[in-house]
């Protein structure tokens, strides 16, 4: 069962029978990916979700999902729990010059509210951001996330639950980190699900360990994003019916119960040795260093032409060639710097392999 069959079966009962759990989280953490602009403003909520699926061809448009979400809002239209939750504050802000694509959405119902950070989107612009974070000590993003949920906080009185899926969940974590204790404490869970790390760790700090124990963190079992920089290591596996980078995609995850993913012990062995080669790869490399590596590679692939993760599928092999002229192009020590970048890249992910067929 995924989170669409999840809203088909146990959708029958409102959040007033049934407290919000980590499934619904998965669901509204989706939702935020939704192209809100034009439809929702920032503003308390006059909207909700029932009466926003009779646009979903509108919501859809420019989403990476576009056929699973068309069918999620389709289960949630017949959905008493998700049709009368209503939707405000969506806030959206996107800077090409300064690498930033953020968007944020807020979902109250009577007695709660959900405030969701946006995901990686479609753009690679949205993908450079997130490998900013690896030189970055916070990027504008992560900034605008505190904003968002202190702003939240202060318009709303209820309880408050905050999630987000891929960056989303990164985002979520830097902003309950850094919120002021006062706010800290009206937020019942802080939902993660398989969210990038932080640069530098943050998971001794006070401001953690005081909302450690409502951190909610889900990775699918085969995890690769969820697993980059530095993460808290107490995480959830879940159950994915996808392989490789497909494992991020919510609607892969498993469904066990009302409440519940499918669980799994741990994360697999290939899940294992990368996160130690990425983890060694980047303490290898000063901020310098990966700043150089970062950019040089996206240069490379905006040789492609692309401006959205979709069109690589578009005559690949002519983007592979304006890959390789943008390339040839890099200043030497760019092209250096994505030599040798590999080159080590390689050799740890290799070495942490090494490392655990020992183990076995």
């Amino acid at each position: 069962m995924n989170i669409i069959q999840y809203v088909q079966k146990y959708g029958n009962r409102t959040f007033a029978e049934r407290p919000l759990n980590e499934v619904d989280s998965l669901i509204f953490s989706e939702l935020s990916y939704l192209n809100f602009t034009g439809i929702v403003r920032y503003a308390p909520p006059k909207q909700t979700l029932g009466e926003l699926c009779t646009l979903s061809d509108k919501l859809i448009f420019d989403t990476l999902l576009p056929e699973s979400n068309k069918k999620l809002l389709g289960a949630i239209a017949e959905s008493p729990r998700f049709q009368n939750v209503s939707v405000g504050y969506f806030h959206e802000h996107n800077d090409e010059k300064r690498e930033i694509r953020f968007a944020a959405v807020t979902f109250l119902w009577e007695g709660g509210a959900y405030v969701a950070f946006r995901g990686t989107d479609v753009t690679l612009l949205g993908w450079k951001e997130d490998f900013n974070m690896a030189f970055r000590e916070s990027i504008p993003s992560q900034d605008m996330a505190l904003d968002y949920l202190l702003d939240i906080a202060g318009k709303e009185s209820c309880p408050l639950y905050a999630g987000g899926h891929s960056k989303g969940g990164n985002l979520v974590l830097y902003a309950a980190v850094h919120a002021p204790e006062e706010v800290q404490k009206r937020l019942l869970s802080v939902f993660n699900h398989d969210g990038p790390g932080f640069r530098e760790s943050i998971f001794d700090t006070p401001e953690y360990l005081r909302i450690a124990e409502r951190v909610q963190k889900t990775v699918p079992h085969d995890s690769l994003i969820g697993i980059l920089l530095f993460h808290d290591d107490r995480y959830k596996v879940v159950e994915s019916r996808s392989v490789l980078i497909g494992q991020h995609n919510p609607f892969a995850w498993g469904v066990e119960s009302e409440n519940a993913f499918r669980e799994l012990p741990e994360t697999t062995k290939n899940s294992k040795h990368t996160d130690i080669a990425l983890r060694d790869w980047i303490a290898a490399m000063n901020d310098a260093d990966r700043r150089l590596f970062v950019n040089a590679l996206f240069k490379i692939i905006e040789g492609s032409g692309a401006k959205k993760v979709p069109e690589f599928k578009q005559g690949f092999f002519k983007k592979l060639r304006g890959m390789k002229k943008a390339y040839k192009a890099l200043p030497e020590k760019e092209r250096r710097m994505i030599g040798t970048g590999g080159k080590k890249l390689l050799k740890t992910w290799f070495r942490a392999l090494r490392k655990h067929q020992k183990e076995d």
